[in-house]
């Protein structure tokens, strides 16, 4: 399994994950890798949540040009 080494971490990054790793019962290690994972997560859901907004606007503009297409504009005309 990889691993990676931190040099030079800031004190108060430091503590803070001490005292996130204690307030949910977990080692230092263990909190540092919940953390990274949560924010893997959250970016892959945020670019899916873009992905699926371009999609959407894709189909509504499609959707939209197919309207304004002059055969079912006229279509639509001889229908009324």
């Amino acid at each position: 399994m990889p691993s990676l080494h931190i040099r030079d971490l800031p004190e108060d990054i430091y503590e803070a994950l001490s005292f996130r790793a204690a307030s949910e019962h977990r080692s230092l290690t263990q909190q540092v890798l919940a953390d990274l994972a949560q924010i893997v997560k959250s970016s892959q859901t945020d670019t899916r949540k873009k992905l699926l907004a371009s999609i959407r606007q894709d189909i509504s503009n499609k959707a939209l040009a197919e309207e304004l297409l002059p055969e079912n504009l006229i279509r639509e005309d001889r229908s009324r």
